[in-house]
């Protein structure tokens, strides 16, 4: 027989786990499956919102005028959010999502998202709470940008049916840039060179066919490759910007070796034909194994370029050049003279480096087609690794991007756009300086891909 004592401890133990259960563990259980569930939709609301605040950033590039901008974004934004916060989801209801656009610091615009959701409540019930309502907050900053392009408009394009695939993608680069925030730019360069648009947030609804757009599709592919005049009239536009709270980036395109070179005072014989025998300043360029010259450098006209481009500089009657293009070595003494203080172009990149250069009995670097072109890609390259160096001194920081392509007779070396953009895979590689991006296209029809990964990349690096 159990004792009435012993039996009556049983029961008051059943008593009180019975209690302990519905009064302790089931609302522990029930608290902690409601917090999970809570917590994974604040997860996806906050994962949601976030990527609602990217999207609308990047999508501010759609649309001519601010407000479209920031209707575009806005739209962006909810049809983001609604794909990924669906009612219904785990019992949620009644998603709702604010975009703002908030005061931003100088050459910036914030977009902000806040979301809500109810989430229904299931353990929490016997207390007395039905739903919990879930807040979060997304914003994405970006930076506006100051990009000039620097376009090639060579006579190898259109001897390889490049010209217009190119201007298709520099089109489509145009229009991936915010119009009236970001600020764009165009210098495009054959044997001349010349800036077709200053840098301008209109670059898009300018009237008068005198948006960028137009100056693109307008373009003409003929003459020489005046690159490191052009890259060095791009940097002066970034510079006279001097806005260092954006992304700078000049965009270099080319497809073949810098082989043209604007000279500040090409010295001409004693024994020249010519009447006047003043120092020269204009181009030259190779033309085969001959030199062609001395023409005009920059352009002052109206866009687009003259075809063809090349026209003598004044002050050349008599002159055998002025005659006959390919006769620049009857006149001319040298392509520099002796000293480092003369071989330099017109901008006072060097000559020398990199590539080698042949000089005379007097160490004059010599004036023929070999010369030109390996001065040429030496002024491009030393051109580059002043703006770098003097951007990073002044707070600019311009970053080069640079795009070849591989189809002309004398396509760029990779190498050159590896020492032009920076990049890590380049001989000259410095981290502590601006650090570029490049791509090569093949053939023409990469070209698009080519211009649009670079309008991705430097749309990412303003985020």
């Amino acid at each position: 027989m159990i004792p009435f004592k012993a039996t009556h401890r049983k029961g008051s133990v059943t008593t009180l786990f019975t209690l302990t259960l519905f009064f302790v563990v089931v609302p522990v259980v029930g608290l902690a499956i409601d917090s999970g569930l809570l917590f994974a939709i604040k997860a996806k609301l906050q994962t949601s919102t976030d990527g609602a605040a990217l999207a609308a950033a990047r999508s501010l590039s759609r649309g001519i005028s601010l407000e479209a901008q920031q209707g575009s974004a806005t739209a962006t934004a909810q049809k983001f959010f609604d794909a990924n916060i669906q009612n219904g989801w785990l019992g949620l209801s009644n998603p709702a999502r604010n975009i703002t656009f908030p005061p931003a610091p100088q050459k910036a615009t914030i977009v902000q998202i806040d979301t809500a959701v109810d989430v229904n409540t299931y353990f929490m019930r016997m207390f007395g709470v039905t739903h919990v309502t879930l807040h979060a907050r997304g914003a994405a900053i970006r930076r506006d940008v100051n990009v000039v392009m620097v376009l090639d408009r060579s006579g190898s394009l259109a001897n390889s049916s490049s010209c217009t695939p190119l201007k298709g993608a520099a089109v489509s680069f145009i229009q991936s840039f915010v119009n009236g925030r970001d600020r764009l730019g165009l210098v495009t360069f054959g044997t001349t060179y010349r800036s077709d648009f200053d840098p301008a947030t209109d670059f898009q609804s300018r009237g008068g066919g005198g948006d960028m757009v137009t100056m693109v599709n307008n373009i003409a592919c003929v003459g020489g490759t005046n690159a490191a005049a052009a890259y060095w009239l791009a940097y002066q536009k970034l510079v006279t910007i001097n806005e260092p709270g954006a992304l700078n980036v000049i965009l270099f395109f080319t497809d073949g070796q810098p082989n043209t070179l604007h000279m500040p005072a090409l010295q001409i014989k004693a024994s020249s034909s010519c009447s006047n025998k003043t120092a020269k300043n204009g181009v030259v360029t190779p033309a085969g194994a001959a030199i062609w010259g001395i023409f005009l450098a920059a352009e002052t006209g109206p866009p687009p370029a003259p075809n063809p481009d090349w026209r003598v500089v004044a002050n050349s009657n008599n002159c055998a050049y002025n005659g006959n293009f390919a006769n620049v070595t009857s006149d001319v003494v040298s392509l520099a003279d002796a000293g480092a203080a003369n071989e330099v172009d017109v901008n006072g990149n060097s000559l020398a480096g990199w590539k080698s250069v042949n000089r005379d009995g007097n160490n004059r670097i010599t004036l023929n087609a070999n010369n030109v072109t390996n001065a040429g890609i030496n002024a491009l390259v030393n051109a580059a690794a002043r703006v770098r160096s003097d951007s990073t001194a002044n707070g600019l920081w311009v970053v080069t991007y640079s795009v070849g392509l591989g189809n002309a007779a004398s396509p760029p070396e990779m190498e050159l756009l590896q020492r032009v953009s920076n990049v890590p895979e380049s001989p000259t590689y410095n981290s502590s300086q601006p650090v570029g991006m490049l791509a090569y296209a093949n053939n023409a029809n990469q070209l698009q891909a080519m211009f649009m990964q670079l309008a991705s990349d430097i749309l990412r690096l303003s985020m």
